[in-house]
């Protein structure tokens, strides 16, 4: 049964047509008929917070996803208390000395970009006296994995429904940053496949910042990667994109001579 908490890439998943009922009702939700802009948003948001970024009450989009696919309207379920707000553990003592730089990717999100690039190379311009903190729509639980290899310690914070703060900073309980790629053995090929957004535009961002001149990286993907090319091409790197066979993309991507 569709509820507040209800994951919005799986109620797609199962129910397609839902994309034209959430579309028809505000026009928000119109962008998730792009494809890739609905990979990138629906699976980190749930049908509550959906209701929050469209300024919609919960209860009437629950019951009109319900309609729309023969649910029951059980007024009982209905309503749903507002989502809680995760209470954080104690605040690390030395962000209070630390200068903030602070990424806030709500308007990213409204307007579907892609907001992981800009967020990563923030993290690499990031002095041992400064703090990155994040401001997003939803708890952005794949940049743990991602700024925590690259040594950042994080602190989150939930500041209302629908609005996330978390703080990332250099600490000794964080991981070592990865060692760089360093043989051309390493970095020719790059599989990707599998892996959730955001984590196939980073990681293949961070194998071209070891890319030498003249060298080329050829990715396996699912699909084309549609928000890397502008970052590609931004970055001067040129790119050829082969579909060989169903479900295998291969990017061959070059740096020029210097």
């Amino acid at each position: 049964m569709i509820t507040a908490d209800t994951n919005l890439a799986r109620l797609l998943d199962e129910h397609p047509g839902l994309v034209e009922v959430l579309a028809g009702y505000h026009d928000h939700f119109a962008r998730l008929r792009d494809r890739m802009l609905r990979r990138v948003m629906a699976p980190r948001v749930t049908v509550g917070q959906a209701a929050g970024l469209a300024g919609v009450p919960v209860a009437d989009l629950v019951a009109t996803l319900r309609r729309a696919i023969g649910e029951s309207e059980d007024t009982a379920t209905l309503a749903s208390p507002a989502p809680s707000v995760v209470e954080p553990g104690p605040r690390p003592a030395q962000l209070d000395r630390l200068r903030v730089v602070e990424v806030d990717v709500h308007d990213d999100i409204r307007r579907g970009e892609e907001p992981f690039a800009r967020i990563v190379a923030a993290a690499k311009a990031l002095g041992a006296a400064e703090a990155l903190v994040i401001r997003a729509p939803f708890e952005p639980v794949p940049l743990y994995d991602v700024l925590g290899r690259r040594g950042l310690a994080h602190w989150t914070e939930q500041l209302a429904a629908g609005d996330w703060r978390v703080w990332f900073h250099l600490g000794a309980s964080a991981p070592a940053p990865a060692a760089p790629v360093s043989t051309r053995a390493d970095a020719a090929t790059l599989d990707v496949r599998g892996l959730e957004p955001p984590l196939p535009m980073v990681r293949v961002l961070e194998r071209l910042d070891a890319l030498a001149p003249g060298d080329a990286l050829t990715v396996l993907h699912e699909r084309r990667p549609m928000f890397l090319y502008p970052q590609l091409d931004a970055r001067g790197f040129r790119h050829e994109t082969d579909e060989s066979e169903p479900g295998l993309v291969r990017i061959v991507i070059r740096r020029e001579q210097a």
